[in-house]
């Protein structure tokens, strides 16, 4: 929006390290806000009350008791400020601990429901969502906004015959959303029938942080074509680990987006993933990729040996995918798209 629409765009955070990315924004600014009280949600709109009416359009993510209270500050001290909110592509329905009792479900209903219908503007990251929120909430101000790709990630295409014979995934391992482990089971079950072919994982451990280690233990035959590289925060470098790559595997249990699956399908990896409503949504209902259901370990199996015994349908796959992905997902286009919904 700053590069492309001309807003004075910036980021308003308590956080003071080096953002390492906003070499790839420019213009766009970081303004710390105080730690009044240390509490992020307090401090945020003890902000908002001196700051709010120099802000045009307040963009909010997701929807929760601290946004809730962020849109009632702004707007009790900027009337003629818009109130932007994105949520991700993760089910409407209310969820969390204090949904489980009658009392906690009224109020995230009642403050859920005074947060979408006040906000300006809405939008959620999967297209399926748009008439699932107006319903949920009796609105009409909620649109499809997928997260765009910035520029720099639209490399030439790689073909095949250039990349290694490895399958990739990113992500934070170890955790029950990854499903790792249902990754590593189903390299197990194929790994005798494609015995040029490495797993690669690049990601932090969490949760459970001796996966690896438990799984060399098992399986001691594969601790050289099973490679846990740690976490890579650069972007150059996973983009060079995602073009050398040539199946993308994504056993995902539920996602907000699933920006990874949006990378890896844009440096022309052919992607392997679950069928949960975010992969069908970015695959368009997997024209472009493989799927199988959530935890299952011989569907997953069956799609990964394809892809890697069937490389030129599969390469043919993720050409076509990229080049989708790529007109979608276009950043300039998204801008234009959003300061048109703004401006209304």
């Amino acid at each position: 929006m700053c590069k492309y629409e001309g807003y004075d765009a910036f980021i308003a955070t308590y956080y003071t390290k080096n953002f390492s990315n906003l070499k790839f924004v420019s213009g766009l600014r970081v303004e710390i806000v105080p730690k009044i009280t240390g509490k992020w949600p307090l401090d945020s709109c003890l902000w908002l009350i001196k700051n709010a009416k120099r802000i045009n359009v307040l963009n909010i993510y997701h929807m929760c008791t601290r946004t809730v209270f962020q849109a009632a500050f702004f707007r009790l001290f900027n009337r003629k400020g818009k109130i932007y909110m994105r949520c991700d592509g993760c089910p409407t329905k209310t969820s969390g601990r204090a949904a489980k009792y009658f009392l906690g479900r009224v109020i995230k209903r009642i403050l859920g429901g005074w947060l979408i219908r006040n906000a300006d503007h809405v939008s959620t990251e999967v297209e399926d969502n748009v008439e699932l929120l107006k319903r949920e909430w009796g609105c009409n101000n909620v649109f499809y906004y997928p997260t765009p790709l910035h520029p720099m990630e639209y490399t030439d295409f790689r073909p095949f015959s250039q990349r290694s014979n490895t399958i990739l995934t990113v992500g934070r391992l170890g955790t029950k959303q990854k499903a790792t482990e249902i990754l590593l089971e189903a390299f197990v079950k194929i790994a005798d029938q494609i015995p040029d072919w490495t797993l690669k994982l690049a990601g932090p451990f969490v949760e459970n942080i001796h996966i690896a280690d438990d799984f060399y233990k098992a399986h001691p035959e594969l601790s050289e074509r099973v490679i846990f590289t740690g976490n890579i925060s650069d972007r150059n470098e996973l983009a060079a680990l995602y073009e050398d790559s040539k199946i993308f595997a994504f056993p995902t249990r539920y996602e907000s987006f699933g920006i990874v699956i949006t990378e890896a399908m844009i440096h022309g990896c052919f992607a392997v993933a679950t069928r949960i409503q975010t992969n069908t949504s970015l695959t368009e209902n997997f024209r472009y990729a493989l799927g199988s259901p959530v935890d299952d370990v011989d569907g997953l199996a069956k799609n990964l040996l394809w892809a890697c015994t069937h490389e030129d349908e599969a390469e043919k796959l993720a050409h076509e995918g990229r080049q989708a992905t790529m007109k979608r997902l276009d950043l300039k286009m998204r801008s234009d798209i959003l300061a048109e919904i703004l401006r209304s």
